[in-house]
């Protein structure tokens, strides 16, 4: 009960560790943004809920952290409400007053405003490039090269024509860099005919296989589904593992925030499109149960000697590093999917600044109020989907 006790408050608090700061570097970009254009902020909010805790500063805005650590928001002068709505009421008299309407939000031209939104979102990717430096200075990085060792009998590589010792040149048209790169291609595309070149005998040869969905251990002691292709690496397979100085490690971090982002937005742009599955969604509940997996992992000593004392300082160290890793990779989901032009998110609202530029005038209240109703159906969709999804694996993971 003790473990079982322990191993569940470690992933509370590696989940709120996480979420909390992703959350506010991407608030911090709107704020911080809003500041440097003259726009006051009446609150900045970590999480949602009963207040915990709060502050003024001294310019008047309050800092607050509430109950909830899955969000939190910036509200400026002038909205209504988290989601930057116009308060109509509160325009008309700032508009009449005049002393503080340069403050308000929504008074300051549509490009200022774009980039007070799309602060938040670039404040997420430069977190995650910064982070993915980090990691590249002081774990380093291994790239494998993308040879194939095996293949698997009875496996679509088989039936595809695959054969120990090709060397994958790309994956639908992308050029596979990594034995890696080839494993998150396949990871979400079962079902899917998928376009290889590989190099066999100094000739390129075009080869096309689809992936079959398979239940697999996901590293974390639970299974989800993957697309399973069959091929593997070879025991004496090229292994390169470097550290990078301060200038190639920015560059690392720009590449990994770079590689995952198109990865997402593939996916993104199948799931649209009807051909790729919903159950790769996940929302809190799977981001808190992989947070926790990854922490309790990290803090664990499998490779300890019976007899030997657990190295506490590695342990941390371990930990840190893994938290570090699922930072950045949220970091880069939470900012794409801030972009999606749904209207309660920041892609959303610059969509209607977008129109607003256009037609010299914003959309009109009904459009907006229409734009704010269906974009709170989509999300609380994508939602019932992703909670779904959490909620099986769980299943899976305690039965």
């Amino acid at each position: 009960m003790t473990d079982l006790l322990g191993s569940g408050l470690l992933s509370v608090a590696a989940f709120v560790a996480v979420i909390s700061f992703v959350v506010v570097i991407h608030e911090l970009g709107h704020y911080l943004a809003g500041r440097f254009f003259g726009v006051h902020a009446e609150v900045f909010s970590i999480g949602f809920g009963p207040t915990l805790f709060s502050w003024h500063d001294r310019k008047g805005t309050l800092w607050r952290v509430a109950g909830l650590p899955l969000g939190g928001y910036v509200r400026f002068l002038g909205d209504a409400n988290a989601a930057s709505a116009r308060d109509p009421e509160t325009l008309e008299r700032l508009r009449a007053a005049r002393s503080d309407s340069g403050k308000v939000f929504h008074f300051k031209p549509v490009w200022q405003r774009a980039i007070i939104v799309l602060a938040g979102p670039v404040a997420n990717f430069l977190l995650a490039i910064v982070l993915f430096a980090a990691l590249g200075m002081v774990r380093g990085d291994v790239t494998i090269e993308p040879r194939i060792g095996q293949v698997e009998a009875d496996s679509p590589a088989e039936a595809a024509g695959f054969q120990a010792g090709d060397l994958l040149l790309t994956i639908d048209g992308q050029r596979a860099r990594t034995f890696t790169d080839l494993s998150q291609a396949v990871m979400t595309r079962a079902g899917q005919p998928m376009r290889f070149t590989v190099e066999r005998d100094g000739a390129e040869l075009a080869l096309e296989a689809t992936p079959r969905r398979q239940m697999r251990d996901d590293g974390l002691g639970g299974t989800r589904a993957f697309g399973y292709l069959g091929v593997g690496l070879s025991r004496d397979a090229e292994i390169v593992q470097r550290r990078f100085g301060p200038i190639e490690a920015l560059g690392h971090g720009v590449t990994r925030t770079a590689d995952i982002s198109v990865t997402i937005v593939d996916y993104m742009a199948r799931l649209v499109t009807f051909r790729a599955s919903f159950e790769h969604i996940n929302g809190p509940l799977g981001i808190a149960t992989t947070a926790g997996q990854i922490a309790n992992t990290a803090v664990s000593d499998p490779g300890a000697q019976e007899g030997a004392s657990y190295d506490l300082g590695a342990a941390l160290a371990r930990l840190l590093t893994s938290l570090v890793l699922l930072a950045g990779l949220l970091s880069v989901a939470i900012g794409l999917m801030n972009l999606l032009p749904i209207p309660v998110l920041d892609g959303g609202h610059l969509v209607y600044y977008a129109y607003e530029a256009v037609a010299k005038h914003p959309p009109s209240p009904s459009v907006q109020s229409i734009g704010l109703k269906a974009g709170l159906a989509l999300i609380l969709g994508l939602m019932v989907v992703a909670t779904w999804n959490d909620l099986s694996y769980l299943v899976g993971l305690f039965s």
